[in-house]
């Protein structure tokens, strides 16, 4: 199972956007998918399932790793379960719990190897969606993970956080070496503002930039129908932005 991580320092610039559409994606391209909602405000959670004070969530996860399995959840869509995120998830003390419960993942009675190559496992990819703040909490999430994907959005913003998503990316190397830093530009538009941040960023500094980008189109629509954007306009320009960008985690 490979786990990505969607977390920024900045807010605004489509952290869940981009986690619930990779998983479908992911899903739709024949992956079994985990998505675990590290976020207080559990809007990632609201694309797949109710939220409510009768399930366990994270906050249970992390106290208590040994349970992740009591802790999953099937959604809406077949290849997607969720551990659902909580309004009241306490501070952390280690970044391990997250990785720890990882590992005691129920093993499935796979058949054959699946679409992503994964045998030993239920899922091919987990996906953990997090709030715009370095903190333990979210250093669970970046000590598990195999790759740490940044969503950005050209502004005059951008390249001050970039620099301090950099620094904290080297200082989480030092405890999870083999951790691989991407960056995704979300929301792209036409602008001359956009154009002159984006050249300035990709010309001058050694930023690890996908060549996948996604467009502003039809995103809000989906957002506000709490839908994947391939499940709300599936021919959509920005249905195949997601389609590109999963293809080029792939190759990796």
């Amino acid at each position: 199972m490979k786990v990505y991580v969607v977390a920024n320092l900045k807010g605004g610039v489509g952290k869940t956007t981009t986690t619930v559409n990779v998983a479908y994606t992911f899903s739709e391209m024949g992956g079994r998918v985990l998505v675990i909602d590290l976020d207080p405000q559990c809007n990632c959670t609201r694309f797949f399932a109710k939220v409510n004070g009768y399930s366990k969530t994270v906050r249970d996860v992390l106290e208590n790793p040994k349970g992740i399995n009591s802790a999953v959840y099937r959604t809406k869509y077949q290849d997607i379960d969720i551990v659902k995120g909580s309004v009241k998830i306490t501070e952390q003390k280690t970044p391990w719990r997250l990785k720890e419960a990882l590992g005691y993942l129920k093993k499935g009675n796979v058949a054959a190897i699946s679409t992503f190559g994964y045998l030993e496992k239920d899922y091919d990819v987990c996906l953990i969606d997090t709030r715009p703040v370095f903190d333990m909490l979210t250093m669970n999430a970046l000590y598990a993970a195999d790759v740490f994907l940044t969503p950005v959005k050209f502004d005059n913003f951008c390249r001050d956080n970039l620099t301090m998503v950099e620094d904290a990316y080297h200082e989480i190397l030092e405890n999870n070496p083999d951790l691989k830093w991407k960056i995704f530009a979300n929301m792209v538009s036409n602008t001359k503002a956009q154009k002159l941040s984006s050249e300035d960023l990709i010309a001058k500094h050694d930023y690890p930039f996908m060549q996948s980008c996604s467009r502003t189109a039809i995103v809000d629509n989906a957002l506000s129908l709490y839908k994947p954007v391939a499940k709300h306009r599936v021919m959509s320009n920005v249905a195949q932005d997601f389609i590109d960008l999963v293809e080029e985690l792939l190759e990796d």
